[in-house]
């Protein structure tokens, strides 16, 4: 659910307008996959997941990710979910859930808007009149030099005090009116007279809470250029976490709790599942709770009952599912052919779920997810839905998780419904 975010920041490229930022932010609301192999219910189960995301986003003021999630959940619901086949079977109390939580969010959703477009336009503003004042400062020193070149003899030298007390001359509506043939003056603003030092402009976070200026005195000293590429990080380059997706938290102790409570299944050679859950905060996921809802399992499958339970219990905590974990009694760790249809929908719904496989036998464990690009859809256009099979592919369905931390200083919370 990570995305990159329309905006500038991202490529220290030029900043779009702020429609064309909205119309971007739209577009990544719009990718809604549906998979009519997942049960309908699981799609509403993933909205109200969704908007308790979102209402976090809400208030910890990450707006762009809020936005995001508001539009799909109206996308998912208003457009796209009428064409699943197994749409007409949920209950309709579910369903008039959903209906009241749509007329709340589009209230919710055009406010979040209003206030980007805000913000966007001071950001636009701004970049745009350092874009003006790095090229008035690139055009005086091309002049400059050009008088050097062509009236200064050759012995004498214009020393850097001289070419700093000739910029630190210039002021703002001299470049508005020689330079930048905006019908809209410098001088036609609110006067301040406050000096502004452009030293440090490089390092100015594009914010809402930077004032503009007008008939002030710039000093020129030093200007750096707007985007200096040699000295800036590349994004989307981080080896530990190729796909952007947001890093979930797992308690340390938390294969160990599991493995506790599959011993006597593990004894018996067969398998034990539980879900993962938790919370949202500063965009990252954090497991609070591990669940091990009423099962059967042999020695290669595990299959949950009464997973009503699961979600009564996940609504009244306000949960939001983060992905599972089983283990492989006698097996090594790794993902099976129905391991990956299992998980497929749980990655669907969240992208960065993670499935852990717990071998007991090799004492070993290991955190999988499906390659967001490649194996997300192989399973997809899998029509083998249940039961061992193989899958013809030239690339990786799975993957170690890269996103991953372990806090050995959080504990998770076990609730075993058996």
């Amino acid at each position: 659910m990570s995305h990159n975010l329309p905006g500038i920041e991202d490529n220290n490229e030029d900043i779009l307008p702020p429609e064309k930022r909205i119309q971007q932010l739209l577009l990544l609301s719009s990718k809604i996959e549906l998979n009519t192999n997942i049960a309908a219910r699981k799609y509403y189960r993933s909205g109200r997941e969704m908007i308790s995301m979102a209402d976090v986003y809400t208030k910890e003021n990450n707006l762009e990710q809020a936005y995001i999630l508001y539009m799909r959940f109206m996308t998912l619901f208003l457009e796209t979910i009428n064409e699943h086949p197994d749409y007409k079977n949920v209950p309709i109390e579910e369903r008039n859930l959903n209906y009241r939580a749509l007329r709340e969010v589009l209230p919710i959703a055009e406010n979040i808007k209003t206030k980007l477009l805000e913000q966007y336009s001071t950001q636009y503003e701004l970049y745009q009149e350092r874009k003006a004042l790095q090229e008035f400062k690139e055009k005086r020193e091309k002049k400059l030099l050009s008088i050097e070149k062509n009236n200064i003899p050759s012995n004498q030298n214009v020393t850097q005090e001289e070419l700093n007390t000739t910029l630190n001359n210039a002021t703002v509506p001299e470049l508005n009116n020689t330079y930048l043939n905006n019908p809209t003056s410098f001088e036609s603003r609110p006067s301040n007279h406050n000096l502004i030092d452009f030293n440090e402009l490089d390092d100015i976070t594009l914010s809402p809470n930077i004032p503009t200026h007008s008939n002030s005195k710039i000093q020129f000293n030093h200007l750096k250029p707007i985007v200096d590429r040699s000295t800036k990080p590349l994004l989307n380059k981080n080896t530990t976490n190729p796909y952007n997706l947001r890093q979930i938290i797992v308690p340390g102790n938390l294969t160990k709790r599991f493995l506790e409570q599959a011993q006597r299944n593990t004894s018996n050679n067969l398998e034990t599942c539980g879900i993962l859950a938790g919370k949202l905060s500063s965009n990252c996921l954090i497991v609070t709770h591990l669940m091990i809802p009423k099962q059967s399992g042999t020695s290669d499958s595990c299959t949950t009952m009464n997973e009503e339970d699961i979600f009564e219990f996940q609504d009244k905590q306000d949960l939001i599912t983060l992905g599972w974990i089983h283990t492989h009694p006698t097996q090594t760790s790794f993902m099976s052919s129905v391991d990956l249809h299992t998980h497929y929908s749980y990655q669907l719904m969240m992208p960065e779920a993670i499935a852990i496989v717990c071998a007991p036998k090799y004492n070993e464990s290991n955190f999988f997810f499906l390659t967001p690009y490649h194996g997300l859809q192989v399973i997809a256009d899998c029509k083998f839905v249940s039961g061992f099979h193989t899958h013809n592919t030239d690339g990786d369905i799975y993957a170690i998780a890269e996103h991953y931390v372990l806090d050995d200083n959080l504990l998770v919370n076990m609730v075993d419904f058996r």
